[in-house]
C-alpha cells in the first residue's frame, strides 16, 4: 500500500502526543521505510540546537528508536525552508507514498493568523497525507476504518485504499452524508455506498442527512475509528485556493486519524 512514507517531525509536546497513534497505524498501512525528516524554517530564531549538525544528530537517534521500536527502515532528511513546500518538494524527489503530519491545534482562528502547517499541508500535497491528531489516542486492532464518500470521482483512490485496507476481514464502515438540499444524484451515491457495503461481510452502510463536515466529525467523535479516509477536491502549489470544504473541515477538527487522499 503506502510502503514508504516522509514522516514531518518537530519535536513539540504535541507532536510526542500524536505520533503514539502511529505504530498500529504503519501495520495497517503497510509501511516498511520512514524517512524522519525536519525542517529549519528560515523565520525562526535560531538556537545552538537548531544547526544542522545538532539537528541531524537527534533525527539519527531518533531514526535508530522507531526502527527498533517499530521494526521499520528509517532514514533522514534536514531540509531548510517552509515545512509544507519542502515536504511536499523532499516526497516528490524520493517518489514516497505518502506523508505524515501531526496536527497540533485545531483552531481556525489561529490558523488565519499565524498560518497552519497541516492545512497547508493538506492543500498542497499531491500524495496521500496522514494527519495524527494530538487529541488522538493508538488503536486497537479491532477498531474500523471508516471511508467518507460522496460518490464523486475524487473520491476513488479512497476507495480503492479502503478497499485493501478491509481485504483481510479489518471491519470498514462507508460513511456518506446527504446534505440536506441533495440533488437528485443522491440516490445514486445511496447505491453506490451500498453496493461498497455488500462487497464484503466486514464492511457496512452508514448514510446520514445533514451538513457532511459536522456530521462526520461527531460520527469519528463517537466511534473513534482507527483511521478515516477521504478524499480531496484537486492539487494546488496555490495553497490559498480550498481543499473541499468538508475535507479541509475533517482535516483541522478530527479527533482520529484521517488519511486525505488526493
Amino acid at each position: 500500500m503506502l510502503s514508504h512514507m516522509i514522516l514531518s517531525v518537530d519535536y513539540s509536546d504535541g507532536w510526542e502526543l500524536a505520533i503514539r497513534q502511529l505504530p498500529p497505524l504503519l501495520r495497517r498501512l503497510g509501511v516498511s521505510r520512514l524517512t524522519l525528516t525536519y525542517v529549519i524554517e528560515p523565520h525562526t530564531r535560531k538556537h545552538i540546537e537548531d544547526s544542522e549538525g545538532a539537528v541531524e544528530s537527534k533525527l539519527r537517534d531518533l531514526a535508530g528508536k522507531y526502527a527498533d521500536d517499530w521494526g521499520v527502515e528509517t532514514d533522514i532528511a534536514v531540509r531548510h525552508g517552509f515545512v509544507a513546500s519542502c515536504m511536499v518538494e523532499l516526497a516528490r524527489h524520493l517518489k514516497a507514498d505518502g506523508i505524515i503530519c501531526c496536527s497540533t491545534h485545531h483552531s481556525a482562528g489561529r490558523e488565519l493568523f499565524m498560518g497552519n502547517i497541516t492545512m497547508n499541508l493538506a492543500r498542497m500535497a499531491r500524495r496521500p497525507l496522514l494527519i495524527l491528531p494530538t487529541e488522538g489516542q493508538p488503536s486497537s486492532s479491532q477498531s474500523p476504518v471508516f471511508l467518507a464518500t460522496d460518490g464523486s470521482e475524487n473520491a476513488d483512490r479512497a476507495l480503492d485504499l479502503f478497499r485493501q485496507l478491509v481485504n483481510d476481514g479489518q471491519e470498514g464502515r462507508v460513511v456518506w452524508v446527504r446534505p440536506d438540499d441533495a440533488p437528485e444524484e443522491a440516490d445514486r451515491v445511496d447505491q453506490l455506498v451500498h453496493d461498497i457495503a455488500n462487497s464484503k461481510s466486514s464492511v457496512h452502510a452508514r448514510i446520514l442527512n445533514g451538513q457532511p463536515a459536522r456530521e462526520l466529525l461527531e460520527l469519528i467523535s463517537e466511534s473513534r475509528p482507527a483511521l478515516t479516509l477521504i478524499g480531496k477536491r484537486g492539487t494546488t502549489p496555490v495553497e490559498q485556493l480550498p481543499l473541499g470544504h468538508t475535507s479541509e473541515t475533517v482535516v483541522r477538527e478530527s479527533l482520529s486519524p484521517v488519511l486525505l487522499v488526493p
